[in-house]
């Protein structure tokens, strides 16, 4: 009797706690500030034509430094930016680099990007933050040195 009582007592903890740590997009304070950035969000910031034209924009874009050529990089350039709420980018970041110039060229080349569809909580425009990685191996013919996983 014990080990039944002491079983569901345990099933009933779980359920609370469950349904304590769970979220609701929609209870968020409508009082927030201009400065939050959200990375959970109803409606995600989204580049024009989607992520792939996204990634095509960057590998037209990107040119390799030559440097990077000759020392036959490869590796990976994880980044951030925030989407404001006009659509347009700001604290691009690269998170690790990469060196031999590339880390500069990817500031460049997300600089570049014409603005984004904002994103957007409870029917209201938010800031948001993305985050995606450029990867390169100098090894590989020319059109496949940049790629997206």
């Amino acid at each position: 009797m014990k080990k039944i009582l002491s079983q569901g007592f345990i099933l009933i903890m779980i359920l609370f706690s469950a349904k304590s740590m769970a979220q609701d997009l929609t209870s968020q304070k409508s009082d927030q500030s201009n400065d939050d950035i959200f990375v959970a969000v109803h409606i995600e910031a989204d580049y024009p034509g989607g992520i792939y034209r996204f990634r095509d924009f960057v590998k037209t874009n990107f040119k390799i430094p030559k440097k990077a050529v000759r020392k036959k990089v490869k590796g990976e350039i994880p980044m951030q930016f925030v989407v404001e709420k006009d659509g347009s980018l700001s604290d691009i970041k690269v998170l690790k680099n990469l060196g031999f110039g590339l880390d500069e060229e990817a500031l460049r080349v997300v600089q570049l990007s014409p603005k984004w569809k904002y994103a957007s909580l409870n029917g209201k425009k938010v800031k948001s933050l993305k985050t995606f990685s450029i990867y390169i191996d100098t090894e590989n013919e020319e059109s496949k040195r940049i790629y997206f996983e």
